[in-house]
């Protein structure tokens, strides 16, 4: 749990949410680069906190996936008729903020900050944030 002076300082609301994220270092080809299946531990406007077996390296840049169920309910227009929640997802270039090793080269706490979101998918976002 953040403690309140932590959460009063954020610039973004983070709601716990287990989310499936796909990430891949942002390294051309994007198709040769592997990608890791995660899940998140928390999420937000500005970034999210995900739990990993791969280490990365603070300041790296990161393509993230996030698979959220219903979340083109809250895209603007005609995204809002897609009923199915496969399919719906969050994705991002993301910069590594920081690493916590959990279990000493098995397991790491990684905090991704969002650098290059597409507008209508961060709007989508912060509507979802907001009404939860």
């Amino acid at each position: 749990m953040v403690e309140k002076e932590d959460q009063n300082r954020r610039e973004y609301v983070r709601i716990p949410k287990k989310y499936r994220v796909e990430v891949q270092e942002f390294v051309f080809p994007l198709k040769r680069q592997k990608k890791t299946v995660v899940e998140c531990a928390d999420i937000s406007a500005g970034g999210l906190k995900i739990n990993c077996n791969q280490r990365f390296t603070n300041g790296e840049k990161v393509q993230v996936k996030v698979f959220i169920p219903s979340f083109n309910k809250y895209h603007p227009g005609f995204f809002k008729v897609f009923e199915s929640d496969l399919g719906q997802f969050l994705q991002a270039v993301a910069e590594v903020a920081w690493v916590r090793e959990q279990i000493p080269m098995v397991s790491y706490e990684i905090g991704l900050k969002f650098v290059d979101v597409y507008e209508d998918d961060w709007n989508a976002l912060r509507k979802m944030i907001l009404s939860t």
